[in-house]
Order: C-alpha cells, then structure tokens, then sequence
C-alpha cells in the first residue's frame, strides 16, 4: 500500500529542518518527508508514500495534480490511498509547464494581469474549492481509491464526505501554539499531535 498525498506546505512539511534552512538539501528532504504528517502516518501503517504536494499550492491545482498522477503514474494494480489536505480557497494557480501558485510562487514573470484580477476580485473562492474536492471525491470513487482528506488551512464549507477528518476544522485551527514553527506552519510536535489522531480516524474509517 502506497499513500499519495496533495496539499500545500503544510502537508510539503515547511520549516521541518535536520541541518541548516536549506529545504533542498538532500538531508532535509528526507527529514521532511520523514517529520511531516505524511510520512508519520505511512510509518504508523507500515506502507510506502509519495509526496507530491506544493508550498502555496491551490485547491484548483490540487484537483489536477490528483488527476495527473492517476492518469500518468499510477499503476492500475497497485494499492493506493490518496490523501488530500485542502488549502486556503482564496488560493488560485495558473499552468504552462509548471504550476505558478497564489500570484507570486514559482514564477512571477506570468499571467500577470489574470493574478492581479483574482486576487483583487470578490468571487466566492469556495465555489473553485468544493468543485475541486466534488472532483478528486468522483474520480476516486470512480476507480475505487480510498480517500483520506482534511482541510489544512483556509475557511471551508462543510461537506458531507465521510472520509474527512474534522470537517468544519482546519489542521491550523487545531494545534497549539507550542505546535508551530517560526514561520507559522506545523514543527514536529505540531506533525506527531496531528498524526495521532489523523491514524486513529484513518484506520477506523479509511484503511
């Protein structure tokens, strides 16, 4: 069984260092990926996972990062959980050959005009985020992949999904202050707290 998670930085593990603040080291990449929520919860269940998520990744992105990896890598017999942590809806992304995230990240050389005009527009993000998550929820149900999701960060409305941990809550929303980095994303503790009692829903309701 393989875990296969989408999200932004909180499921990327920002802020999770072994040595320096260098995130591209290949220390830290594997302390990351070791630390964040998602490779604790794949040690827990004693399987393999595949970290795909993106700092400053938006909900709109996410849903074709879910479709891509399921119509490009993911191998028809192998056993996968796709795991989702939704970002904040005001979050949008724009794709040429890569995905340019929340106006500025990876590249802020493009669609100059289409970012100034989202981010000043008074549109009900949410719209673009439960028509993401109805998405992800139908292609999965389609080739019968089981699906972990919980709202990261951002103001969401309730769904009606089963397997959604703490719906009406965010990962933010439930930490303790001791559980956060400088910068504001989760620190170990923060990751440990939040995986306990994400495997204990996972292994009742998911896996």
């Amino acid at each position: 069984m393989k875990l296969v998670a989408f999200g932004c930085s909180f499921t990327y593990g920002s802020e999770l260092f072994a040595i320096g603040e260098d995130p591209n080291t290949l220390e830290n990449i594997r302390y990351r990926n070791k630390h964040c929520w998602l490779g604790q919860l794949a040690q827990r269940f004693d399987c393999e996972r595949d970290n795909r998520s993106e700092p400053a990744n938006s909900n709109y992105a996410i849903q074709y990062q879910v479709a891509d990896y399921i119509n490009n890598t993911w191998k028809r017999d192998e056993k996968i959980v796709v795991c989702v942590a939704w970002t904040e809806p005001a979050r949008f992304s724009w794709l040429d050959d890569k995905w340019t995230h929340n106006g500025t990240v990876r590249n802020d050389q493009k669609f100059f005009h289409s970012r100034s005009d989202w981010l000043k527009s008074d549109v009900n993000h949410n719209y673009w985020t439960d028509a993401a998550k109805l998405n992800v929820n139908a292609v999965c149900k389609y080739y019968n992949i089981p699906i972990l999701q919980f709202n990261a960060i951002g103001k969401h409305t309730t769904t009606q999904y089963p397997n959604y941990f703490l719906d009406g809550a965010t990962m933010q929303s439930v930490l303790e202050p001791e559980h956060f980095a400088s910068g504001g994303h989760p620190n170990e503790l923060g990751h440990e707290w939040f995986t306990k009692r994400l495997y204990l829903f996972a292994k009742e309701r998911i896996i």
